[in-house]
Parts: C-alpha cells; structure tokens; sequence
C-alpha cells in the first residue's frame, strides 16, 4: 500500500512539472521582442546635427500603452518597409523628455532633414498609426 502512495505521489509531482514545462514555454514563445532596431540619444543628435531623416518610437518598459500599442505599429512599419528606430525612456532623465518635448508615451516623431515634421503621441487606432505612417513614409 505504502509503495502505491509513493508511486502515485511521483506520478502526480511529474504531472505538475510537465504542466509548469509546457504553460513557460507558451508564455515564452508570446513574448516578442518589438524592441530590436533601437538607436541611442547620442545617435539621435548626430542625425538630427546632421540633418538625416529618421522615425524614432520613444516608448518605456513600463507603459500600458506602448505594451499594447508597439505589436501593432513595430510589425506595421516594418511591412511598410520603414526604418523605424526605438528607444526607451524608463531611465532616461527628465531633460531628454524635455528636449524632445515628450509629454506621453507613446510617442512616434519623424525628422526630415534634421528637423521634426510629424508625431504621434499616445495610444490609437490602428488605422491611425498606418495613416500616419503612410503620410511620413520617406
């Protein structure tokens, strides 16, 4: 009897295990990194000093919106084959928020010829985000 309890005990603890297994590796695979094509601030300001254009997602780790907004816009400017770069604000100071004067996250500006022409800021409709893009596509 003894050696029936432990048996189903280990039965059941590698049931659990192969559960605990199979439900990281699920949320494993859910979790895409949108966060790959980023540029520094340094790099920002030589393009900007240097007049190039530029799309540049400022987003921070954190923020609600940007966890929504950013599988739907990093996938979208990609198909529409735009360059678009992105960096985080989670650790930035408060003067780089105020250099670019970013009031919200997330912020999207495009630079043209050094300059900025376009934003924009905080969480919209898809087809907001693609009509924008469309509109500042180089």
């Amino acid at each position: 009897m003894k050696k029936m309890f432990l048996f189903g005990g280990i039965v059941v603890v590698l049931l659990i295990a192969i559960f605990a297994v199979t439900k990281a590796e699920q949320k494993q695979e859910n979790k895409t990194n949108y966060y790959t094509n980023k540029i520094s601030l340094e790099d920002i300001r030589k393009n900007i000093a240097e007049k190039k254009d530029q799309i540049i997602y400022f987003y921070q780790t954190d923020c609600v919106h940007c966890q929504k907004v950013s599988p739907i816009i990093v996938p979208m400017a990609k198909d529409m084959n735009i360059d678009m770069k992105v960096i985080d604000l989670e650790n930035q100071p408060e003067a780089v928020w105020d250099e670019f004067k970013i009031t919200a996250t997330p912020t999207i500006i495009h630079f043209k010829e050094g300059k900025e022409v376009s934003r924009i800021v905080g969480e919209q409709p898809k087809d907001k985000f693609k009509e924008w893009f469309t509109a500042n596509n180089k």
